[in-house]
């Protein structure tokens, strides 16, 4: 189990493990889903909730017979008790002569340290208790659960318990890091039913929804609420997370989320909060971006994606303005070498609108399409290049685990030093020096649009509004054809940390 994640100025962590009192180790991210043949749960619920969910169309803010449907769900979710070796501690210096196992040894206070000594964890030779933690956890088709890898990371030991109390070892199938999905198996003679998977694509804002999990190592607790927000991000690369405000708390971590007809639309994850508790700010993995993920995880144990291989940015209304575009999309910052997209023609300054059948506005649109690409599949990619629509053909390659997004390996940029050929750009709050490494950035005014486009000094200048640059003049040239063009804001592919991408700097209305 690793350690938690802050969240913020204010502060925020998952609802991860529930730890004991003795564990030292705090969650981490996490996300999970389930699968079953709809006909084990709806079958059941169709004629109870036929008539009660008909009836809460004409109501809001209450589910019908909500406790008969928790009462139909809840032995289904679990908790998921962990034991993982305590992480290693580095060894103490040496103090007074000793070895240095004991940095107070030859001391009078010597008794004080170590092992049994006040503060410490007991064991001979200093060894160190297990770390004992707790999650959430729900059953699937085959006796497999679904929860969440920081629940089970570093796992030695995973015994599931059910609602009624019964306890029942489990073993790791896979993982996967990269959504925070797990998946354990259990074997028992009796099993629980297996819940339906819901549809989450279906959730909006305002639709209620409830969640069953066991919040502080508790057995099933249940809270409800309303779906808050879609399409959350917390800095994920397959970040889609619905927001709810239903109470979930450490623990929960790998129990699901239900709407009002008792199918999981979501495995409840994180939350922000200034205390570590319920703020009413809580995440939950979307159903559709999951279900894919556990299937591979049954199957193989771990998850193939595809790769295309391009570094892209959103497109903001100074990126189009100066690009003199009228389009959403995502922008190419760079391409990857020997990588799908540079197999098809893709280029630096791109933008693209679309691929295979789905339209591009956000970052998740293209990186989970693509991930859920099969290799070797071919998808039309839509760009938008110079002002003009094209369509590439790109061959998707499955996803290396040491594969580099558009990433350049060359040291951080040179440091203008010697610099010739300085020029202030006053309308940016740009100040560059030239020297035989490039055009870099000397200094940038406080409060300027170059600020807010988070360009900083020592930064590399390499391409201003689709024109490769060779000289701050060059530069200074650029932008003033952008000025006498109309434009509002200038282009910039900037480099810096060895990594190329464009910002769109307006133009300063002083």
């Amino acid at each position: 189990m690793k350690r938690g994640t802050i969240l913020g100025a204010a502060g925020g962590l998952v609802a991860g493990v529930s730890l004991a009192t003795l564990a030292l180790a705090a969650p981490s991210w996490s996300m999970g889903p389930a699968t079953s043949t709809a006909a084990s749960i709806a079958a059941p619920l169709a004629g109870q909730l036929a008539a009660p969910v008909a009836a809460q169309q004409a109501r809001w803010g209450t589910v019908a017979n909500l406790a008969d449907l928790v009462e139909h769900v809840s032995p289904s979710v679990v908790k998921v008790d962990v034991r993982s070796s305590a992480p290693q501690q580095k060894q103490s210096r040496q103090f007074g002569g000793g070895n240095g196992d004991n940095p107070l040894e030859g001391t009078p206070f010597e008794r004080f340290f170590g092992p049994d000594g006040l503060g410490g964890q007991g064991g001979q030779q200093g060894e160190q208790r297990d770390q004992r933690g707790s999650g959430s956890g729900f059953v699937i088709q085959g006796g497999y659960v679904v929860t969440n890898n920081h629940v089970v990371d570093n796992a030695k030991k995973l015994t599931v318990e059910f609602a009624d109390g019964r306890q029942v070892n489990a073993t790791l199938v896979g993982t996967d890091e990269k959504t925070d999905l797990a998946v354990i198996k259990i074997d028992s003679g009796s099993l629980p039913q297996a819940l339906h998977w819901g549809d989450s694509t279906k959730a909006r804002p305002g639709d209620n929804v409830f969640a069953v999990g066991a919040p502080f190592g508790l057995g099933n607790t249940v809270t409800s609420g309303i779906v808050s927000a879609r399409g959350r991000s917390l800095n994920g690369q397959y970040d889609d997370y619905i927001q709810v405000d239903a109470a979930i708390n450490m623990g929960n971590s790998g129990g699901p989320l239900f709407d009002q007809a008792g199918n999981v639309i979501g495995i409840n994850s994180a939350i922000i909060s200034p205390s570590g508790a319920n703020a009413g700010i809580g995440f939950s993995i979307p159903s559709d971006l999951a279900q894919n993920v556990v299937a591979q995880l049954i199957a193989h144990g771990s998850v193939e994606r595809g790769w295309l291989g391009v570094e892209i940015t959103e497109m903001t209304p100074e990126m189009a303005s100066a690009l003199n575009v009228n389009a959403k999309g995502l922008l190419v910052n760079s391409v990857t070498d020997n990588s799908p997209a540079l197999k098809a023609g893709v280029k630096d300054q791109d933008v693209i609108v679309g691929y295979g059948n789905r339209d591009i506005n956000h970052m998740t649109d293209l990186t989970r399409a693509v991930a859920d690409t099969k290799a070797g599949t071919t998808q039309d990619l839509r760009i938008i290049r110079g002002g003009r629509a094209q369509t590439l053909k790109v061959r998707i390659e499955a996803l290396k685990a040491d594969a580099k997004v558009a990433s350049n390996d060359t040291d951080d940029a040179a440091s203008p030093t010697s610099a010739t050929g300085q020029v202030a750009l006053a309308e940016l709050g740009l100040s560059l020096a030239s020297n035989d490494e490039g055009i870099f950035v000397t200094n940038v005014k406080i409060n300027s649009p170059a600020e807010d486009a988070f360009i900083q000094k020592g930064d590399k200048i390499i391409m201003v509004n689709s024109v490769e640059v060779k000289s701050t003049d060059a530069v200074r040239k650029a932008v003033e054809e952008a000025k006498k063009q109309k434009r509002s804001a200038v282009m910039l592919q900037i480099e810096s940390n060895g990594r190329k991408r464009f910002v769109g700097v307006p133009f300063s209305e002083g």
